[in-house]
């Protein structure tokens, strides 16, 4: 864990830090903006010229995986001065660019470290350890600059729904990957997977996925879209993170797809629902204006140009055009914004889960306007469990409990527990006593996402037609 440490430079002598500071501080001065003399009038009358510093160096130098960060306490009459001196600061340096940002009362020179010294990647390993009980409705993203572990709360008001933007290399997929390995280790979250590149196909075959497997196809990918929208208002408050990668060329082959993101940008938060939309860039033409507004968290990653920048984050200042890719990204929310690098989920990792948890391919919806009714519609289902002709006596509800402590089981195991397992569980945890077979199968087909959990009143959801 030594290099998720901050280092700092605590010599101040003879090091390349000592040097880099030095040079910072002369194009200062050589702009003028180190000090100025004042006149200073004492109560006796006596007035004399006194040099007061403008700008001090704070001491410490912050190394992060992917820059060196000077701090500088700067008089606040100059801050729109030396924000501007991105360029001057670079060519002192002699390196591709530098960046100037504020950070409360300290104003940081950022530099990138050149490839030789910076350290291995952030693994999804080294982020997870530094604190592993993350709180359910979180998603690990990394860590922040002051090498503490970053989670995004999507359940808090303010964040709901997320984008993580970024061009080819930026580690866009790499940190939606580790976002949703994240959601299933911490467990108690359905998680709906949406790719037509296929990069999620390893982490696809866990309990926890939407309908047991990754949505690719643009027609499934629509149907499944579609039967989610249609849950809103219908559901019974599960918690569901719902990860599509590629937004754009979804919606260019299927433009429903956009109706359906609008949908569930608007109003799924309250079933549940909570976005994370993949994209090299997102844009209110491809993806519609209420949608775009309707995502507060932006998870930005290396860009073209400024126009991309400004369009990703909805702000001009961010500077996503120099980010250096490879897992380096902003988290922007409103008025705030804040730099990461994001954990990266290795080959190695990927293999071992997609071999615990072999990937399958999904149960896709019935389309509802075909007309077609086949054994997997809701009313096929209904009837058949009533007898004939009517719809009989409602089934009776399975206990959250029970659905819970089922997906523990498999979670733990990597498969489904018997219907013995199933009576003994419920016969201690039940005053009703055990699951006889037919319903300790309908547990487990609730649990695993074979049949959605019922009404409180004991009536079939409706998300069974799906």
């Amino acid at each position: 864990m030594a290099a998720l440490r901050p280092i700092l430079d605590r010599k101040r002598s003879g090091t390349q830090y000592t040097d880099r500071m030095h040079r910072i501080l002369g194009v200062c001065h050589d702009c003028g903006l180190l000090w100025h003399n004042e006149r200073v009038t004492y109560r006796n009358g006596v007035t004399e010229m006194k040099r007061v510093d403008d700008i001090e160096p704070e001491g410490s130098v912050l190394v992060t995986p992917q820059y060196e960060k000077y701090g500088l306490r700067v008089n606040p009459r100059l801050l729109p001065r030396l924000k501007s001196m991105g360029p001057q600061f670079a060519y002192a340096l002699n390196v591709p660019h530098t960046a100037v940002e504020v950070d409360g009362n300290i104003v940081y020179v950022r530099i990138p470290r050149s490839r030789r010294d910076m350290d291995g990647p952030l693994t999804f390993e080294q982020a997870w350890e530094i604190d592993p009980n993350i709180p359910r409705g979180n998603l690990l993203l990394g860590v922040d600059e002051e090498q503490q572990q970053l989670v995004l709360e999507l359940t808090a008001p303010t964040n709901v729904h997320a984008a993580v933007i970024g061009m080819t290399g930026s580690g866009k997929s790499t940190l939606m990957r580790t976002m949703i390995l994240s959601a299933l280790k911490i467990r108690g979250i359905r998680v709906a997977l949406f790719d037509p590149s296929r990069g999620f196909e390893p982490l696809s075959g866990h309990p926890l996925i939407w309908r047991g497997g990754l949505f690719s196809s643009p027609d499934d990918c629509e149907l499944g879209l579609d039967a989610l929208a249609s849950s809103i208002g219908r559901r019974g408050g599960e918690l569901t993170f719902v990860f599509v990668d590629e937004v754009p060329d979804l919606i260019m082959q299927r433009p429903r797809i956009r109706e359906h993101l609008a949908r569930l940008a608007q109003a799924g938060r309250h079933a549940g629902i909570h976005l994370i939309l993949g994209a090299q860039q997102l844009l209110a033409s491809e993806i519609g204006s209420m949608t775009l507004r309707n995502i507060p968290v932006r998870l930005v990653g290396r860009v073209t140009d400024r126009t991309a920048a400004y369009n990703a984050a909805g702000r001009g200042d961010i500077g996503a055009e120099n980010l250096r890719g490879s897992g380096d990204f902003i988290a922007v929310n409103g008025s705030t914004s804040r730099h990461f690098q994001a954990a990266l989920v290795s080959e190695d990792t990927l293999r071992e889960w997609a071999t615990r948890y072999p990937p399958r391919e999904p149960r896709v919806p019935v389309r509802a306007d075909t007309g077609a009714h086949s054994n997997n519609s809701w009313q096929a289902n209904f009837t058949s469990h009533g007898g004939g002709g009517g719809g009989g006596r409602p089934l009776d509800d399975i206990p959250q409990v029970v659905i819970e402590k089922i997906q523990t089981y498999m979670a733990e195991y990597g498969q489904e527990p018997s219907s013995n397992w199933i009576y003994q569980l419920t016969r201690k945890m039940l005053p009703t006593g055990g699951f006889n077979r037919d319903k300790a199968r309908r547990a487990l087909d609730m649990a695993t996402g074979r049949a959605e959990i019922t009404h409180a009143e004991g009536q079939p959801s409706h998300e069974a037609n799906w």
